[in-house]
């Protein structure tokens, strides 16, 4: 059959490129590997120069791939699976690079760009170590090109192929629309990109994520190359640059990460031990662990056998990672892991075919691996390196093994251990930022102290004297500043217990000490010599991140408290995990206090072409003697609405200050149509004189008097009407009290009107209906609603010193690059 309308030729172009792209990496790894195992000069040459065209070869084939999807992206071909899922007409621009890395294959296609441009600059900077460098480096892009071919071998499907038609996904093969030639004319528009990916963070945050991904094997394939060369030290120099590199550039992948989290997901804050964050996290610290024990060996020779060990588990790692989020395991437990696309087996395959060779090889050949024999002494820097990388390792495996309870399950089941032993499902933590931060913080006092001493310990042997003169300083320091901060900023985060309570005190002090004693260094240890102290500026960004860490989260304070208990227990769903106490129903146009500030709902807008709802959310903060306005600005969070499924996607708005931020978003809105139609509750009347009571829910209504001169925002008066306003005054059982202003006039001599006023606060609509002046009484009918719909339910929090966090990132980045040139510039 032939289909009208489909544009094959990118199509067809991209799978042959991605096929180019998976023979060619797979000739590079063997040329590569017979460069190393050929003892002729010759032949050595001539393989050479064949892995080099072909590992350029697949280079361009990687970009050609690129650039096939994002033409069909970009020109909105929705005959492709691809573009249908990822893609709609009313999708900006700049987000089509979202859409292109926002599933399996795009990411799979990112990595392998940025393997593609590092394995070029090894070439041209490797030397004598290019050749077993880029065994390992061209065997990573032959694995990766895999995952784009989506062909069958022996029965089995190798990879996905992002260029697969829509009428030949599996799912639809036999639905009666692509049985049809003209099909096409049926498909107007896409699915649409994830509502939480249409974010700028998500334009840059993945590339340099993966960026660090792509330069964790660099380290790993330096180590492989030396044991399996048997050159056991020759490595170490040319690979210290690129263990920082990775460092940096995957450190600042995570913190984009969550600099996106803080301004787009509604978590409430900046990190969460999302099982996806974990495993990005923990290949990160087993990197800095293994960087740390590289420079004791340079120094001292020891703790080689543990460098080689940190950089090989740390690509492991990273290659778990993708495990975890590619393979759906983690579908029940983590907001942003992808689902299983059938590619399970290949992914472990990938991890094992690193993870053996590698590991057997360090085991088999550990003797021959140079060691001193004599014991570090623990006054010595590179002793406490080597505890440091310790204290970092415990830290991973913490975190990978609480990560991992969704694989311990399907092991446990596999194995039948579950029915064997009647056993049931590891049950992941129930609050799982407490189970890890009841570690993690005794860790980050642990690095933060070892963070400030160790530079002012020598390698092999440090005069006991000298150590306690040179910390006298800096120990009195952190220890003034850190009281004044405990008492000037009243801690007092006792939620889980005096226990962290005391470790809160112990990080803070810690945190300034990691600042307060690298900064001694540079002047008294470095001589003010800034062009040396990389290490000494990335630490004291490190002692930031860890003092704006725990500012931000010890004293955050939750200031969209429901004192009128608006919202009951069962308001939110148990899977958005939100306190309803900590959210607050703002009706609008009706103040709130909040606070110490006054917040008001005024309304909600769309715009064409933009699938969000924003909403008008007005501060305003008043001097309590002089009731004059101090500050008043408005902050604009916006949300995805799905009326289909009664549920909302929502993005945060902050108002940043230099010593705090105020966090605000929307938890919950109503389906107003639906609300509306669902309101049946009756009036019901009653008869008041002044000074009459009548109770309702949550609370009474009092008749003050009447006004003949009424105001309200209901009622426009035209000349010649008799018009009394019931004034009103409500009163709640939490104190708070509204007042309200239902009109009753006449018009043209003999037509009545009833203009009623509503509190939406509190649901309730009251008519003044009808006036008695026999009884000199009035006729009240009032209905406290079910529902009602023009509202917001909101949370809203303040990070105080938010900012210090964001700058000790930059600080530590700059840091790591500072060294980075050092240590390319002695090279």
């Amino acid at each position: 059959m032939k289909f009208v309308g489909e544009h094959l030729l990118p199509g067809q172009l991209g799978h042959f490129f991605a096929i180019l792209a998976f023979v060619a990496s797979m000739v590079a790894t063997v040329a590569y590997y017979n460069v190393v195992k050929s003892k002729d000069p010759a032949a050595q040459d001539s393989w050479k120069r064949l892995a080099r065209w072909s590992f350029i070869i697949q280079s361009a084939a990687v970009i050609a791939v690129f650039s096939c999807l994002y033409y069909i992206l970009y020109n909105h071909y929705f005959e492709y699976k691809y573009a249908w899922r990822n893609t709609s007409r009313d999708l900006p621009v700049y987000y089509l690079l979202s859409s292109l890395w926002s599933d399996q294959e795009g990411s799979f296609l990112l990595w392998s760009i940025w393997n593609s441009i590092l394995g070029i600059i090894l070439i041209r900077t490797s030397k004598k170590w290019e050749a077993p460098v880029m065994t390992t480096f061209s065997l990573a892009q032959f694995i990766m090109a895999s995952m784009l071919l989506g062909i069958f071998v022996l029965g089995y499907k190798v990879g996905s192929n992002p260029f697969m038609l829509l009428r030949e996904a599996p799912e639809n093969q036999l639905a009666p629309i692509f049985q049809t030639p003209d099909y096409m004319q049926h498909i107007h528009d896409g699915n649409g990109l994830n509502v939480t990916l249409q974010n700028y963070w998500m334009v840059i945050h993945p590339p340099i994520l993966f960026l660090g991904f792509a330069s964790m094997i660099i380290p790993f394939a330096f180590a492989f190359a030396g044991i399996w060369t048997r050159d056991y030290t020759g490595w170490v120099k040319p690979v210290q640059p690129w263990g920082l590199f990775a460092i940096m550039l995957l450190g600042t992948g995570i913190m984009m990460g969550a600099a996106w989290a803080y301004e787009s997901l509604n978590f409430g804050g900046y990190w969460a031990w999302d099982p996806v964050e974990n495993a990005s996290l923990v290949p990160w610290l087993t990197m800095v662990a293994g960087v740390h024990t590289l420079l004791a060996y340079k120094a001292t020779g020891h703790s080689l056998k543990s460098t080689i060990f940190f950089f090989f588990i740390s690509y492991v790692l990273i290659l778990y990672s993708s495990f975890l989020t590619k393979s759906g395991v983690l579908g029940d437990t983590s907001v942003h892991s992808f689902t299983d696309m059938g590619m399970t087996a290949q992914l472990l395959f990938a991890m094992l075919v690193f993870t053996i060779p590698s590991i057997t090889l360090l085991i088999i050949r550990r003797k021959d691996i140079p060691s001193v024999k004599k014991e570090e002494n623990s006054y010595s820097r590179e002793f406490w390196l080597f505890v440091g990388s310790l204290i970092l390792l415990i830290a991973a495996i913490q975190i990978t093994f609480t990560t991992s309870i969704p694989v311990w399950n399907k092991l446990l089941s596999a194995f039948g251990l579950k029915s064997l032993f009647n056993m049931n499902d590891i049950a992941p933590p129930s609050d799982s930022i407490f189970h890890y931060n009841k570690i993690q913080i005794w860790i980050a006092i642990v690095l933060g102290v070892l963070t400030a001493i160790v530079q002012f310990m020598r390698y092999k042997d440090t005069p006991r004297g000298m150590i306690t003169k040179k910390l006298a300083l800096p120990t009195l320091v952190s220890l003034l500043l850190t009281g004044l901060v405990a008492w000037k900023g009243t801690i007092t985060y006792d939620t889980y217990g005096a226990g962290f309570l005391t470790a809160i005190y112990l990080m803070l002090f810690a945190s300034i000490y990691a600042i307060v004693g690298n900064v001694t260094y540079i002047f008294t240890g470095l001589k003010g010599k800034l062009k040396n102290a990389g290490a000494s500026v990335a630490h004291i960004g490190f002692g930031m991140v860890l003092l704006g860490v725990l500012i931000s989260s010890s004293k955050m304070e939750i200031i969209s408290l429901d004192r009128m208990k608006m919202l009951n227990d069962g308001f939110f769903r148990k899977e958005s995990k939100q306190n309803p106490r900590e959210n607050i129903m703002l009706p609008r146009d009706v103040p709130v206090q909040m606070g110490d500030y006054h917040v008001t709902y005024g309304g909600d807008s769309v715009a064409q072409g933009d699938p969000k709802t924003y909403y008008k959310v007005h501060y305003e903060k008043k001097d309590r003697q002089t009731g004059k306005i101090t500050e008043k600005f408005t902050l604009y969070p916006d949300a995805f609405v799905n009326r289909k499924e009664n549920a909302i996607s929502s993005n945060p708005a902050s108002r940043h200050y230099l010593t705090r931020d105020i966090f605000t978003y929307v938890s919950a809105a109503p389906n107003k149509e639906e609300e509306a139609k669902a309101d049946t509750t009756p009036y019901i009347t009653h008869e008041m004189k002044q000074g009459d009571s009548v109770f309702f829910s949550k609370g009474f209504i009092v008749l003050k008097g009447l006004n003949t001169k009424p105001e309200s925002r209901n009622y426009v008066a035209q000349s010649g009407d008799l018009a009394v306003g019931a004034e009103l005054e409500v009163f709640t059982q939490t104190d708070d009290h509204f007042k309200l202003q239902p009109v009753y006039f006449i018009r043209d001599s003999s037509y009545q009107y009833s203009v009623e006023d509503t509190l939406a606060p509190l649901g309730l609509n009251v008519r003044f209906s009808k006036i008695m002046p026999a009884e000199n009484k009035i006729e009240l009918k009032v209905k406290e609603a079910a529902g009602f719909s023009d509202y917001i339910v909101m949370k809203a929090m303040i990070f105080p010193y938010i900012n210090v966090l964001w700058l000790g990132i930059l600080i530590t980045i700059f840091g790591t690059a500072m060294s980075i040139y050092q240590k390319v510039r002695r090279r």
